[in-house]
């Protein structure tokens, strides 16, 4: 199952002008010159200075000259394919190409009966195996933090629960070089070697620079292992304007910008023509509040901003539609992750992180809203897709034929064309008010919560090879010791 991926294309909302995203460009070059970029690995600030980059070792930061950019951006792929646990399983980066992915490492979860909670390893296991069987959900992020395991060993227990879970691409862990080998030396064993690991890539690692205009160390050399091995990497600020950004959105894209471009030559510097996504996470500070809005429509704005930068450099696109402020189920929950998604995947986004199980700004996950999101996914991969009009679909010979007084129903023309043509949704409730009362009047949230625990129950994901979860288990086993001694 799972193996033909359907891959829907977007990219037809834009907001900026071609001479916008110059004088975006402009101002990030000034940027670069003016201020630099502090660069908080040495590996990465050694690459830096060699390549030729204005370099203050005193103070980690690197000033970058625009031609020492355009030509090492352009190193980096326009498009890559990731593959599954199981290789058949392949995902195209690039394009207009849009791809879902689950909600990215909240604190906590909210369980089927409706506890708010910290996480397990079972958590784990259950939510990539809801994510296996969603068909709109692309690739499996890390869903959550267990804490019935040791913490040192938190990112293996975490990608070993999605690849034993799930055939789907899934999140790596680059945060130090440790952990980052490890993660590699795990999906190694599952490709059957290092080599065929680099040959088709299985982890997506994640790095987010820190705002204002700074590479952390950790993150960024376990970003050069990465690049080693040729696993894709995202770079994407998590910029709040008016508090780590300009309150204004065009600085905030400026900033984010020279942020991203940063990270990726690091990549292209530490192993040229390495994959990677140009990324947004960036939102506004409710001056109200305090809080971050991830759920609020500037994010949607920056999407579709950060969709026309990446193809302006020729990158693949990372970012973020799905999350909501909302700590239930509810109209707010459903309005901001419908906008948010759908802004995401009509400005082409080619990966769109927390599109499923979001609530409180992703620090908490629902296992029902996984499921709920997986229909908004479908229905706006629909949308994506358009309408068709070809001589078909016209159906000129099909209203002759049935003519004025008639009804369109029973034709052999509706029975072949309406699966391809409408979108039928398996969760969403269509029924009159009548039928739906006397069914027991079950709301969203309660039908949902039926489907989760019968995927749990019914769906057995692909088996990995017995041999091959053997030696991971003694993998992960081992290396657990090593951390305790």
């Amino acid at each position: 199952m799972h193996m033909s991926v359907r891959e829907p294309e977007g990219g037809q909302l834009t907001i900026l002008s071609k001479s916008e995203l110059d004088r975006i460009h402009g101002a990030t070059v000034e940027v670069f010159s003016r201020l630099g970029i502090k660069v908080w690995a040495p590996k990465a600030l050694a690459l830096f200075k060699a390549a030729g980059a204005e370099v203050d070792e005193k103070t980690m930061t690197a000033k970058i000259p625009e031609s020492l950019l355009k030509e090492t951006v352009k190193w980096a792929p326009a498009e890559f394919e990731m593959y599954g646990r199981d290789p058949k399983y392949k995902l195209c980066y690039g394009g207009k190409r849009v791809h879902y992915s689950t909600v990215g490492q909240p604190v906590r979860l909210q369980d089927l009966d409706g506890n708010v909670r910290s996480a397990t390893v079972k958590d784990m296991e259950n939510l990539a195996k809801i994510a296996d069987y969603c068909d709109n959900i692309h690739h499996l992020s890390r869903m959550t933090t267990p804490l019935d395991v040791p913490q040192d060993v938190q990112h293996l227990h975490c990608v070993w629960a999605n690849l034993k879970n799930s055939i789907k691409t899934t999140n790596g862990y680059n945060h130090g070089e440790r952990k980052a080998q490890e993660t590699i030396d795990m999906a190694a064993i599952i490709r059957g070697s290092h080599e065929e690991l680099v040959k088709k890539p299985l982890l997506l690692g994640i790095t987010n620079p820190v705002s204002p205009m700074q590479l952390s160390q950790q993150l960024i050399e376990g970003a050069i292992l990465y690049a080693k091995y040729r696993q894709p990497m995202v770079y994407a600020p998590e910029i709040i304007a008016g508090a780590t950004g300009p309150v204004t959105l065009a600085g905030v894209l400026v900033q984010q910008n020279a942020e991203v471009l940063a990270g990726i030559m690091v990549s292209q510097l530490a192993n040229p023509g390495t994959p990677v996504m140009y990324g947004t996470v960036c939102t506004v500070l409710d001056m109200k509040t305090g809080a971050t809005a991830l759920g609020g429509p500037e994010v949607g704005l920056y999407n579709v901003a950060s969709a026309q930068l990446a193809r302006y450099y020729g990158l693949p696109s990372r970012g973020t539609g799905g999350n909501t402020d909302s700590k239930v189920l509810d109209a707010q929950a459903a309005s901001e992750t419908a906008t948010g998604v759908l802004m995401a995947s009509l400005a082409g986004m080619n990966f769109i992180y927390d599109a499923a199980g979001s609530l409180d700004g992703s620090l908490t996950l629902s296992y029902e809203k996984l499921v709920i999101d997986n229909e908004v996914c479908g229905m706006v991969s629909r949308i994506l897709d358009g309408i068709k009009v070809n001589d078909q679909t016209l159906a000129v010979d099909e209203i002759c034929r049935v003519g004025p007084s008639a009804t369109f129903l029973a034709s052999p023309f509706t029975m072949k064309m309406f699966r391809k043509e409408h979108f039928i949704p398996t969760l969403l409730d269509r029924r009159s008010r009548e039928t739906w009362e006397k069914d027991g009047s079950v709301s969203l949230e309660a039908a949902a919560r039926e489907k989760t625990r019968a995927i749990l129950k019914e769906h057995v994901p692909e088996p990995i090879d017995k041999s091959v979860a053997a030696e991971v288990d003694e993998f992960v086993n081992r290396v657990t010791k090593d951390y305790i001694r």
